[in-house]
């Protein structure tokens, strides 16, 4: 078999749509999620050096963040002096790293970074490229810590591409806190790309004639490394929206069992997905529904309870071989009646409220997806909709308002994948 050394490898992993259970996923209550045909994207490059001269600039390992956009840059000698001196496998945890990140001070890791004054946004505790950057030497530490690897040869850069290091590229075609789980399709994407270098830096990874597969056994270690990424990213994850970048397809899920059901769909889910464009923290939405459950117990329990029996309500449906127009018009009402339980919680936006309301004028079912707060809506969409005039109908409004929307079958995807091959993305869809 014909075998050469990794010079290059993407990753890509879905987002996701979840159709119902947003926030009661979070108390213990079923979700029904799936995979939606837009992805995050990372690509290693093993770089050549430039110049073979004392005065040439030393091997480099370069992140970049293309979506945000922000670069950062360690020599390959600080990213091993990281990988010895600090150990986010065994002794530093995601909890406790997502405290030294979100207090005010110096950017955890910045004395590993290139020398030279740390840009001023990593000092921003807040800011999306302290937050990025962060979970990502965080994550890659982590893996490469416990996959074995504490220290990098240089010489193994230097037999692949001249020693010139390596850059990790990120690209999302997803709107970053739009609530189609962006940032669970990076950290996924993160854990795949990282074990993947832990296997370069062993030595263990070549190009074979076969397409490169993850194995069982692996996707459960990137589900894990990922799950550590979101509690970086959102304090609180339920797990759902990794469990997809993951494995992709459409599934029933409990916060802390993982998976307890493949639904067996008995015809496609088509939704128009509809982005308000109005970022949003899902730490604060789910903290705030949180506090209305602890003044209001009586009230907002029963709410989510509610929001659990609706989810296997639905997937009946969505397993039913009912007549296609009868479980279309059920599937609407429930969409509907979750969509008004979501706002009862306080974590609907004005601009999701303009969403819901053409779509209700154009005759469809509506409802917010993921935290709220802004991010995306999904419309409910019949088998036939391409020929309806009442869809041009909401086209033609949502465009006219100024809302990027598009049309995606929900669940019929794969989950993480690698491969040898080079894709360049074609931006925001």
């Amino acid at each position: 078999m014909a075998t050469t050394a990794v010079k290059h490898f993407e990753v890509s992993a879905p987002g996701k749509v979840i159709l119902h259970g947003e926030h009661s996923v979070v108390y213990g209550h079923p979700a029904i999620a799936g995979s939606i045909g837009l992805h995050t994207y990372l690509n290693y490059t093993a770089l050549e050096r430039s110049g073979s001269s004392a005065s040439s600039p030393p091997p480099q390992v370069i992140i970049e963040f293309r979506s945000i956009p922000f670069t950062a840059t360690l020599t390959l000698d600080s990213f091993g002096a990281f990988l010895r001196e600090v150990d986010c496998s065994e002794s530093l945890q995601p909890e406790a790293f997502l405290e030294q990140l979100r207090s005010e001070g110096a950017f955890p890791f910045a004395r590993f970074l290139s020398p030279g004054p740390v840009p001023p946004v990593l000092e921003e505790t807040s800011s999306k490229e302290r937050m990025s950057l962060g979970s990502t030497l965080y994550i890659l530490n982590r893996v490469l810590r416990s996959e074995g690897v504490s220290s990098i040869d240089p010489s193994i850069f230097s037999e692949e591409a001249s020693g010139g290091g390596f850059r990790l590229s990120l690209y999302s075609e997803m709107s970053i806190g739009a609530g189609l789980g962006s940032s669970a399709s990076y950290g996924v994407c993160l854990a795949a790309g990282a074990y993947q270098l832990s296997r370069i830096l062993k030595r263990e990874a070549t190009v074979t004639l076969l397409p490169p597969k993850l194995g069982e056994d692996v996707l459960k270690k990137i589900y894990q490394w990922s799950f550590d990424s979101e509690i970086i990213m959102h304090v609180k994850p339920s797990g759902i929206d990794n469990e997809i970048a993951t494995n992709g397809g459409l599934v029933r899920f409990r916060r802390g069992s993982g998976v307890n059901k493949i639904i067996a769909l008995r015809r496609p889910v088509h939704v128009l997905i509809v982005d308000t464009g109005v970022s949003r923290s899902t730490a604060n939405l789910v903290a705030s529904a949180a506090k209305r459950l602890e003044l209001f117990p009586r009230t907002v329990g029963p709410i989510l309870q509610g929001m659990g029996g609706l989810v296997d309500e639905a997937i009946a449906l969505l397993e039913s071989d009912e007549a296609p127009d009868t479980v279309f018009e059920r599937l609407g009402t429930l969409v509907s009646i979750n969509n008004n339980l979501l706002r009862s919680l306080g974590v609907s936006h004005p601009a999701l409220e303009r969403i819901f309301t053409i779509a209700e004028g154009a005759g469809f079912a509506s409802k917010l997806t993921g935290a709220g707060g802004g991010g995306c809506a999904f419309v409910l969409l019949p088998a036939d909709y391409k020929e309806l005039e009442s869809f041009r109908a909401l086209m033609g409004a949502l465009d006219e308002v100024g809302f990027r929307s598009i049309e995606t079958t929900v669940g019929t995807g794969a989950g993480v994948s690698l491969s040898y091959q080079h894709h360049e993305p074609q931006g925001d869809k």
